[in-house]
């Protein structure tokens, strides 16, 4: 019977206290409280009294029972208001609850007993068991109950609500870490690319300076071999010519005596020119020691040639 407002308020007026759905054929009893004509005639009268109103719990007589037709009418209205609202509407109508029946009267149980904590029907409720206890509609009874249940249900779904949030900040921190580390890693590769290809350059670079330098050293090599021949013969002939003269008679080297002293400087030993081909060499030392020392910088990932 769910519906607007209006139409709410309009449905509880024509509700039934004791089936607790629309009046069907509304009847008055003495105290004035409409209830069904069918639910009126179920209430029994305990033995030897008459039955009572299970509102103000006077009264009255079956025989006094009288019908309210405005309310019939009403009830007609409403759910003719209802049935027009379509499809959707009666969709979205809960189901009614199936009511459980009292196992001792077979009536329908619309009453908790707060003091023995049991359902009751209407005749239980009139019994002399019940009849002084605080006897409340079920409905009201678990409307703490049900308070209570909200309540929990609006904090779990905060709850469920905060967790979401904490769960896509978590999630898009770790997308922006993934997305920087992808950027490192491409960073990384790009400037080793860079430091192999500056090594390459370089390798190339002393290779054909090793190749010009060799080059260098094989033509000076060549240089001093020959001049180191020439001067080789030209001792040889005059150690030759030496040992002849130191076989002559003393007369006849004293007379030769000042042309041999003459001759001395033809006869000593020439120093040799060596210079190029030290230097030759003495640069080729140097240059090996310059490209032997390769080490990593400390604040950066790049390889750097130190030349000392």
């Amino acid at each position: 019977m769910a519906a607007s407002a209006p139409l709410r308020t309009l449905e509880e007026e024509v509700t039934c206290s004791i089936c607790l759905d629309y009046l069907r054929d509304p009847v008055t009893i003495d105290c004035g409280h409409v209830f069904c004509r069918g639910c009126v005639i179920d209430i029994r009268a305990p033995p030897g009294g008459r039955p009572s109103c299970p509102l103000c719990k006077k009264s009255f007589k079956k025989d006094n029972i009288r019908p309210v037709w405005q309310l019939a009418s009403l009830v007609q209205n409403i759910e003719r208001l209802n049935v027009e609202k379509g499809k959707e509407a009666k969709e979205k109508r809960p189901e009614p609850t199936t009511m459980m029946q009292c196992e001792r009267h077979k009536e329908k149980l619309h009453y908790y007993c707060e003091d023995d904590g049991r359902f009751l029907c209407v005749m239980c409720r009139e019994s002399r068991e019940h009849k002084y206890h605080t006897a409340i509609l079920i409905e009201k009874a678990a409307q703490p109950h049900r308070e209570k249940i909200l309540s929990h249900l609006g904090t779990l779904r905060r709850d469920k609500e905060r967790v979401q949030s904490f769960q896509m900040k978590g999630e898009t921190e770790i997308q922006h870490l993934l997305t920087k580390l992808q950027m490192e890693r491409q960073n990384i590769v790009s400037e080793f690319a860079q430091g192999h290809q500056f090594l390459r350059d370089r390798e190339q670079h002393l290779l054909e300076r090793l190749e010009g330098i060799e080059r260098e050293i094989i033509e000076g090599r060549e240089k001093y071999n020959l001049r180191t021949s020439g001067e080789v013969t030209r001792l040889g002939a005059v150690i030759s010519e030496l040992e002849g003269k130191a076989q002559q008679p003393a007369a006849e080297l004293m007379q030769v005596r000042d042309s041999l002293q003459k001759r001395k400087l033809d006869w000593e030993s020439r120093d040799l020119d060596s210079s190029p081909y030290l230097n030759i060499f003495l640069g080729l030392c140097f240059l090996i020691y310059k490209i032997r020392i390769i080490i990593p910088h400390p604040d950066h990932h790049r390889v750097v040639i130190v030349y000392i």
